[in-house]
């Protein structure tokens, strides 16, 4: 086996006392398989997760988080092991947990009919699990919709704790951030990341609100099929430092919510953390809503108000992202000088990545330990295009605008630099990390031919 890759592992491939079925999807630092326990008659199917980068201490910790967990809407952890390659006989752990059959939440709500009610419960299940991880000392810190899996009969399941800690756990990395998702970041943690930039501070100390704020984004995206604006306006950075935001849009002015669902979710997305409640309170008052509310929580979901602005049903990001969005008309000639200023600094023997399908956020490993598994399902995962990054130069590249930066962009190390708010390292192609968040250079543009040519 030492020809292997933890990517491509064929099926029949033994790991320990567990068998490969076949590939379900991966991530950044983790590969899930299907598979099943050898000598059973009739072996039940699981899930094993496959470190791709050898001595990995992300799955360790994950492994003890789960341990601590006992909810049925968490999947257990039914065993752990390495598997050992190459002629370094080097260790990939791996983790074998439960298989959970069914469809992340979004997608899930796209192909039922949704209302207030069910919104309510699909809420309420998932704020349990997220109790009973606070209740260990845990924290999750990637909650969002492709970390929810709804299953045949509407149950919930809380996926991929890769991103998670728990009180006392050593750090693995030194960024500002915890590992977990730009848009559903919780005020406190982006104003931290925005004000320690460009000092050596501590991490920020995520805590059981930053979870439940995740969950109010989740939430807000679920029933409106938007997320809210960034919590933070990270792009005022290196400049007046103003903490100046987006309208937050009242969801029921953009589908016709309950008055209690619209309650929640407004009051998960309280700027104050202790004006959200705990996951338990939510919890709790969410299943007694669900039982008590009238015949407006049965209303689908589906139709939008029409008296909404179009404008405000656009996606709530003020910079570009990856993929699967139109970039603003002002940042054009920024985009085309970066893509000289890359073929210049970067090999890329035109192998550009295709656009990703993964539309929620884009996980990435801020600091501590982000392994961006998918959700253990037989849904499978299509593969994401590659990470590779470039180190922030020292210097402006060239042709690169030079402070004074306008507001909407960054002064690094002598050039001005866009973020891409919404990602976090490692970046992608193409683009240049920095102190735990991506950015692209803004390019100068060239001026107009002050020549009097004309075509014939």
């Amino acid at each position: 086996m030492d020809e292997l890759l933890p990517e491509a592992l064929p099926p029949g491939t033994l790991l320990g006392s567990w068998r490969v079925d076949g590939w379900a999807g991966f991530g950044t630092y983790g590969v899930v398989y299907r598979a099943h326990r050898t000598g059973r008659l009739f072996p039940q199917p699981v899930a094993l997760k496959l470190a791709r980068y050898p001595h990995d201490a992300r799955f360790d910790r994950e492994a003890e988080l789960l341990s601590r967990i006992q909810h049925p809407g968490v999947p257990r952890l039914l065993g752990r092991g390495t598997w050992t390659r190459g002629p370094r006989r080097e260790r990939h752990p791996y983790l074998v947990m439960q298989w959970v059959e069914g469809l992340r939440l979004y997608k899930w709500a796209e192909e039922h009919p949704l209302t207030s009610r069910q919104a309510l419960r699909l809420l309420a299940q998932t704020a349990r699990a997220l109790e009973a991880t606070h209740a260990c000392g845990g924290l999750h810190r990637d909650i969002k919709g492709d970390n929810i899996l709804v299953g045949p009969e509407g149950q919930v399941f809380l996926m991929d704790f890769g991103c998670g800690t728990w009180e006392g756990a050593a750090p693995l990395t030194d960024g500002l951030l915890a590992p977990g998702t730009r848009i559903y970041r919780s005020p406190q943690a982006l104003r931290f990341y925005r004000d320690h930039l460009r000092s050596n501070n501590s991490p920020y100390p995520a805590t059981p609100a930053d979870d439940v704020y995740a969950l109010g984004v989740m939430a807000y995206r679920l029933c409106t099929e938007i997320y809210p604006p960034l919590a933070t306006n990270l792009s005022v950075v290196g400049n007046d430092g103003r903490d100046a935001q987006e309208v937050r849009v009242p969801p029921s002015q953009l589908k016709p919510l309950a008055p209690s669902l619209e309650s929640f979710i407004l009051r998960m997305l309280c700027d104050t953390p202790q004006d959200r409640g705990s996951a338990g309170e939510l919890a709790a008052a969410m299943e007694a809503a669900a039982a008590t509310a009238g015949a407006e929580a049965d209303e689908p979901l589906g139709t939008s108000r029409s008296a909404v602005p179009p404008e405000v049903t656009r996606p709530p990001t003020a910079v570009p992202r990856r993929s699967g969005g139109i970039w603003p008309a002002a940042l054009l000639p920024s985009a085309a000088g970066l893509l000289i200023l890359v073929s210049g600094h970067l090999k890329l023997e035109g192998r550009w990545a295709p656009s990703s399908s993964l539309s929620d956020g884009g996980t990435g490993g801020v600091a501590d330990a982000a392994v961006e598994a998918i959700p253990v399902s037989s849904v499978p995962r299509e593969p994401e295009p590659s990470r590779l990054s470039l180190d922030m130069p020292k210097e402006p590249l060239p042709g690169q605008s030079r402070p004074p930066c306008p507001r909407n962009q960054i002064s690094i190390r002598g050039g001005c630099w866009v973020e891409i708010a919404q990602d976090s390292p490692p970046c992608g192609e193409g683009y240049y990390h920095w102190k735990g968040a991506c950015y692209f250079p803004v390019v100068v543009p060239p001026r107009p031919s002050t020549s009097d040519k004309h075509e014939n």
